[in-house]
């Protein structure tokens, strides 16, 4: 801060000795008079009737920038410096910067902090409060875009934005800046967020029905992050629900070595495997399952069917015999007509017969 004072201080003096050779804007050497002397609020009146007589003069375009930088009225500052670029690019280039690095991280820290986190905090609270929320998420992302202004090739400021889109359901505008903070990412230190980023991307292009963006973006989570459940779960559902097993199964296989007690992929995977024709690898599944959860009424009726395809009727009588009590009368319903064809083929009609 004291070195863009001092630089400014000194473009002031040397101006002042300048108009002593040249014609100079009365209200231009009266606004530099009134810097010196603190009083910003009339340096500004003089700097408006300069630019409104002289639109082009970048150096009142710059005192009045600087002059709101004083003001940390960042919106205004940066029109202001944004004409002096577009006048001369290397117009006191260095002290424009070191004021907009500032702001920039002034408008981060408040539209993440102040704002961004605070909102987060409501939705999250046991009373959740929805509308002040979404007045702070609208704050924050203000600031944000602003201070993407300044500084566009922040990965974090560009995610937070996008999040905040989607947080107010403006899903293009999600999509637009999802997008666009990709290539900023750093991979030793954002990779984090941006698998976060291409997750977001995924569910979005699912609810807009553009699955080849979506399996896209699931490819990406996986170059960055092989073992990614959530990634593996979805492509291995997505070549299911298009009947390509021999795709579909190798994802069921990695997550079971990520998770081998995992019940649910043991149940999708097993599922797939009977689709697939490969019963015995079904049945090895569904007796895991049942294994971890010996009850589990829906894994006993599948494991039935698959012995039943695989005519392994003893199995059928050891695995409901002796629970058939307990199941629900849906359950019992549905494996009644198991049991008695299994009793038979093991030689035990009479036994059948109470399950009619």
């Amino acid at each position: 801060m004291k070195k863009i004072v001092l630089v400014v201080m000194t473009i002031v003096l040397s101006s002042l000795i300048f108009q002593s050779c040249a014609p100079t804007n009365p209200h231009l050497t009266e606004a530099k008079i009134s810097m010196n002397r603190d009083d910003m609020q009339k340096a500004q009146k003089e700097l408006s009737l300069v630019l409104e007589q002289q639109p082009d003069n970048v150096e009142a375009a710059y005192l009045e920038g600087y002059i709101h930088f004083k003001q940390e009225n960042w919106a205004k500052m940066y029109d202001s410096f944004a004409k002096v670029k577009s006048l001369d690019p290397v117009y006191e280039k260095e002290n424009i910067d070191n004021m907009s690095i500032k702001a920039f991280g002034t408008l981060r820290g408040s539209g993440i902090n102040d704002k961004f986190n605070k909102a987060v905090k409501l939705l999250n609270a046991e009373v959740v409060e929805a509308e002040q929320a979404e007045k702070l998420f609208n704050a924050a992302l203000a600031d944000l875009e602003l201070a993407d202004k300044y500084k566009n090739d922040d990965f974090i400021t560009k995610d937070i934005i996008a999040t905040i889109y989607l947080q107010l359901k403006n899903q293009d505008k999600a999509i637009e800046k999802f997008n666009e903070a990709i290539p900023f990412a750093k991979p030793e230190s954002d990779m984090k967020n941006l698998v976060s980023v291409y997750i977001n991307l995924y569910n979005l292009y699912t609810e807009k029905s553009e699955t080849e963006k979506a399996v896209e973006m699931l490819n990406k989570v996986l170059e960055l992050d092989p073992s990614n459940k959530e990634a593996l779960l979805q492509l291995a559902k997505h070549y299911e629900g298009k009947n390509e097993y021999d795709k579909a199964l190798p994802f069921y296989e990695r997550l079971i070595v990520l998770d081998p007690e995992n019940t649910d992929i043991l149940f999708n995977q097993g599922v797939l495997f009977s689709k697939n024709k490969a019963t015995d690898k079904a049945i090895e599944n569904f007796e895991k399952i049942i294994q971890i959860n010996p009850n589990d009424q829906e894994t006993i009726y599948f494991l039935t069917v698959f012995y039943n395809d695989a005519a392994k009727y003893q199995k059928i009588v050891e695995l409901i015999e002796p629970k058939f009590e307990t199941f629900s009368a849906e359950y019992k319903e549905k494996i009644k007509d198991y049991i008695q064809i299994a009793l038979v083929k093991v030689g035990r009609a009479k036994d059948a017969k109470k399950y009619q």
